[in-house]
């Protein structure tokens, strides 16, 4: 039995020696001096916080010029406007966070359900481009520009999300 114990103390005693508090002090102690020793270097080359990503009024402001030119595109062919609306604008911001992701369609059901509507239709666009060129790029699709002139839709929200090096654009429009 002693040599069972003889084996654990040392186990433990290794394990002190190795992760003990003297052992853990002096690599928080030399951390510590290294960080102060070089702190004003990390200081004056960390990246400032908009190279992370544009700011949240500039992304608001994106989301506006993206409902602004296909509200041009509207009138260009003649279609009423769309209005910004909270149903499809809260639908189209949850989805915009997921589709950074998994790009695809989210099911319309909710949508039709949750902003009592009677029509309603999504765009979809990633790319690191100006919102008229998201725009541009659905009107070029049958698809894409079959959603931004029917006439029967009135209302829309947008939601654009940085990430990843690109714009991430969901725009769901509804008729209410």
């Amino acid at each position: 039995m002693p040599q069972v114990q003889d084996v654990a103390e040392r186990a433990r005693d290794s394990y002190a020696m190795r992760f003990g508090p003297r052992v853990l002090a002096r690599s928080v102690g030399g951390l510590l001096v290294m960080l102060l020793a070089v702190g004003q270097a990390v200081i004056l080359t960390a990246p400032s916080a908009q190279a992370a990503g544009p700011s949240p009024a500039a992304t608001t402001s994106y989301e506006y010029q993206v409902v602004n030119a296909i509200n041009a595109q509207r009138a260009k062919y003649y279609r009423s406007r769309l209005w910004l609306s909270p149903c499809p604008q809260w639908y189209a911001d949850r989805w915009a966070n997921y589709n950074v992701w998994y790009f695809r369609h989210q099911p319309m059901l909710p949508i039709l359900q949750g902003c009592h509507a009677t029509v309603v239709a999504e765009n979809l666009a990633y790319g690191n481009v100006s919102a008229a060129k998201i725009v541009d790029a659905w009107m070029a699709s049958p698809g894409h520009r079959a959603n931004i002139l029917d006439g029967r839709l009135n209302r829309i929200g947008v939601s654009a999300v940085y990430a990843r090096g690109r714009w991430n654009v969901v725009a769901d429009f509804t008729r209410s």
